[in-house]
């Protein structure tokens, strides 16, 4: 059975500047085997009314700085959906864009009775090798006593979000949904000396007696039918902000996993012996990360997919090189069938480029769409003077499908060659593949 690996993150940020001095602890690739993705889910991301304007010009802080960390490592940022403080962020190797289409985005605001986006949840659903898989970030209502408000938002979310596609127009109907965030559910009926005191590996069975997310399962008034891996972990909330210390405050709020990542496999595919399955590889804490008030929480899944079927949509012809100074053709062949549009493009990319709908260098517009599409050999000119002047880094190119919001074919990775007037000479290429040239002495 093929698998496909994804690592979910959880973590709020309390309103926080992202700590340069703590990305890479924040970063969890450094697993025995970086994840085919990788999804991130922020809450209380500062959303003050000058930083949300700003955010559609461009990414937030937190956004920016865990994006430079992760595509510097391989991957693309595939999707990402942001609602006031509550933010998401999909990643994958570059290697799958292909195969994973028809991504889509959906929230939902519960905060102030739904009129207002400080609670709520953020979604990416997407089909990734025949499988559809459904990520969802939320903040829940906060406090003790509202553990009825939790139960109810969560049959808000799952209610009020739908999708386009045919297959999946609502969260439960995707074949595997990830479930993570501040869940904000609490230790009920103990006090806050007893949870302190209970806050021990070999003491946690006692309080996730008294979990109340634990409990609204079991009782089936939320979440029904989701799993959750062991938690061997002290509680992730409340404390001291930068430190290992529960809350000193005067408000000595008690100590709980408000922090989560649970999961649900279709009940159609239940007792099937296929492989429409999840694996929970590890669930963890991150308590070195002392920055926030609550602990960073991640989980480390295998899904079950079909690779051996799987089938690019667009795929191009080999590309040994590109000479600057010269137009440069590729060519490529659309599957028959394929959904299209004239909004479609070729788009160049260096490689380690961030976001495919926005990270180009530069693009031509594919073939047109209509009944004229030939079956193979779609051809695309880029103008010399469009091309980079860049020529020690490496490229690949894209077809981007604006129906599909997605890739639908990568080239192989090339470069573009000086041209003959630069007087510039290979030597060669270090372990980085760094280029090593020598440059004519009439160019000197």
């Amino acid at each position: 059975m093929a698998e496909l690996s994804i690592v979910v993150c959880t973590y709020n940020v309390a309103t926080l500047d992202p700590p340069k001095e703590l990305l890479n602890d924040l970063i969890w690739l450094h697993t025995s085997e970086a994840p085919d993705l990788y999804a991130v889910g922020l809450q209380e991301v500062s959303s003050k009314p000058h930083e949300v304007i700003q955010s559609t010009l461009s990414d937030d802080p937190w956004t920016e700085a865990i994006s430079t960390c992760v595509c510097e490592k391989g991957y693309v940022m595939v999707s990402s959906i942001r609602l006031q403080g509550i933010v998401q962020l999909l990643f994958a190797r570059m290697v799958h864009l292909p195969f994973l289409r028809d991504i889509q985005t959906d929230f939902t605001r519960t905060g102030l009775g739904g009129t207002w986006g400080n609670k709520g949840a953020v979604t990416i659903r997407l089909d990734c090798y025949e499988r559809s898989l459904c990520l969802i970030n939320t903040h829940l209502a906060a406090h003790m006593e509202n553990w009825a408000d939790r139960d109810k938002e969560y049959h808000t979310i799952v209610t009020s979000q739908t999708f386009s596609h045919p297959k999946t127009p609502t969260v439960l109907d995707h074949d595997y949904i990830i479930w993570f965030g501040d869940l904000n559910y609490r230790i009920e009926d103990l006090s806050v000396d007893v949870v302190k005191f209970l806050s021990t590996p070999k003491k946690l069975h006692v309080l996730l007696e008294k979990d109340q997310l634990k409990l609204s399962m079991r009782r089936g008034q939320s979440f029904e039918g989701f799993r959750e891996g062991p938690v061997a972990f002290i509680p992730t909330y409340k404390f001291d902000f930068q430190t290992d210390d529960f809350d000193t405050s005067a408000k000595q709020r008690p100590p709980a996993w408000t922090d989560r990542v649970l999961w649900k496999v279709h009940p159609k595919h239940a007792g099937e012996e296929t492989d429409f399955c999840v694996t929970q590889m590890a669930y963890r804490s991150h308590g070195n990360v002392k920055w926030s008030d609550h602990k960073p929480v991640s989980a480390e899944f295998r899904l079950g997919v079909s690779m051996e079927s799987a089938q690019a949509l667009v795929t191009f012809d080999p590309i040994e090189s590109w000479r600057r100074g010269e137009d440069a053709q590729c060519t490529y062949t659309v599957v028959p069938g394929t959904r299209t549009s004239n909004w479609d493009w070729v788009g160049l990319y260096k490689v380690g480029f961030q976001t495919p709908s926005r990270s180009y260098v530069t693009y031509v517009w594919a073939v047109p769409n209509g009944e004229t599409r030939p079956a193979s050999g779609c051809q695309v000119t880029f103008k010399a003077s469009y091309l980079p002047q860049d020529i020690f880094s490496k490229y690949v190119l894209c077809y981007f499908s604006k129906v599909m919001n997605c890739v639908l074919g990568v080239s192989n990775v090339f470069r573009i060659l000086p041209s003959e007037e630069d007087n510039i000479q290979f030597v060669g290429y270090d372990l980085q593949g760094t280029a090593t040239v020598l440059r004519d002495m009439a160019g000197i």
